[in-house]
């Protein structure tokens, strides 16, 4: 099984990779992206650069490509969580990937997803974009205190 943060490295990979489709940046890309699987043989690559091709073509066809590319991500990250399975020794170049993919979408397409998992009664916490997101498993939402009265602050503030 893989771990989850090469599924998360997976995930982000999917996500940067069909996001490049039908933008400026797209035959680098193309290019990075089947230099990764054409560690599998020169077939391999073969394939996934026509696969590439072809997903690429459906995103510049569609009439809603983000719909598209939100449908073809998930496929992508489990041809990237196989390739990963395989070869896990390509984090780190898959992890350059995403980087240096990310950083030539133009800046509508620079999604980012943040994959962020509580286990066992544990404390998780993620940020993205500034925002601190946390999740806990296994526990109700504690009680919170009573909101503070503002008409009573105000009353405070006028004396």
């Amino acid at each position: 099984m893989l771990a989850e943060s090469m599924v998360a490295l997976a995930g982000a990979g999917g996500t940067a990779l069909v996001g490049a489709m039908a933008t400026d940046a797209w035959q680098s890309v193309r290019t990075g992206a089947a230099r990764l699987f054409g560690r599998d043989g020169e077939s391999r690559h073969d394939a996934v650069a026509v696969r590439l091709e072809h997903d690429a073509d459906l995103v510049v066809r569609a009439s809603d490509p983000e719909r598209v590319r939100g449908a073809l991500a998930p496929a992508w990250q489990i041809e990237l969580e196989s390739l990963l399975t395989e070869h896990p020794e390509l984090a780190g170049e898959l992890e350059a990937f995403v980087t240096r993919t990310v950083a030539a979408l133009p800046r509508a397409e620079q999604n980012w997803t943040l994959n962020v998992t509580a286990r066992d009664h544990g404390r998780a916490y993620g940020s993205l974009g500034g925002n601190v997101v946390v999740y806990e498993s296994g526990h109700a939402d504690p009680p919170r205190p009573p909101a503070p009265d503002r008409g009573e602050e105000a009353a405070e503030g006028s004396s």
